[in-house]
């Protein structure tokens, strides 16, 4: 996956359109230091790229769905702090996916390489407008235009879950909370080399899969 004579991607950065549907129910109140740290490193990685990155962020909980940026420069992308991420409320997932592809594969320039990233931390419970069937449709509609789509979960039976929306095996993460910041530093990992054209996991996730299967058993 690396040029062997200086350790960096074997190919050229491409442009890239990040959409990443973060978790802000009240569940994750008890990761939130962290989560607010990972996010703002993972934000810091893609603006040392030299290739263009454009991004959009949902925050969700049953009191919103907040699409704070729709495809902006990652410069233009302010870190996360203890006032503008707050958990609290339950889990409106299906909304918050289907809100948020409806409106970015409309958006997210052809040429790009796409990039959808799901981080929860609990099951849906509060969806209104979206069905499970209608997101599963969605992101297999994104996939024919050339989406690639990653589901982290903490807590949950993450394999079923990423099923259940139509998500490859190879693109679902199993974490613990206490994780989360490992959790983004394998997402710019991975990040970094689907850029490059390179396919699948990094290996540190799939590590990290491996530990998490030998706890649960």
């Amino acid at each position: 996956m690396t040029n062997k004579q200086n350790g960096q991607p074997a190919t050229n950065p491409q442009p890239l359109y990040v959409t990443l549907i973060l978790d802000e129910a009240g569940s994750m109140q008890s990761c939130k230091g962290a989560a607010i740290a990972g996010f703002n490193q993972y934000i810091a990685t893609l603006r040392q790229e030299p290739a263009e990155t454009r991004f959009t962020l949902t925050l969700f909980n049953s009191s919103k769905t907040e699409v704070r940026y729709r495809g902006v420069p990652v410069s233009a992308v302010r870190e996360l702090d203890v006032e503008t991420y707050r958990p609290h409320d339950t889990t409106p997932l299906y909304d918050a996916i289907g809100r948020t592809l409806n409106a970015a594969r409309q958006e997210a320039l052809a040429e790009a390489k796409k990039l959808g990233v799901i981080l929860t931390d609990g099951l849906e419970n509060a969806s209104r407008e979206y069905t499970r069937a209608q997101v599963f449709d969605l992101i297999k509609a994104c996939e024919q235009q050339g989406w690639t789509f990653l589901y982290l979960g903490a807590d949950h039976d993450v394999w079923a879950a990423g099923e259940s929306l139509g998500i490859g095996q190879d693109n679902r993460l199993s974490f613990c909370k206490r994780d989360i910041g490992k959790t983004f530093d394998h997402l710019s990992e991975t990040t970094a080399l689907y850029r490059r054209g390179r396919s699948g996991r990094s290996k540190s996730s799939s590590r990290q899969d491996a530990a998490e299967s030998k706890k649960g058993n």
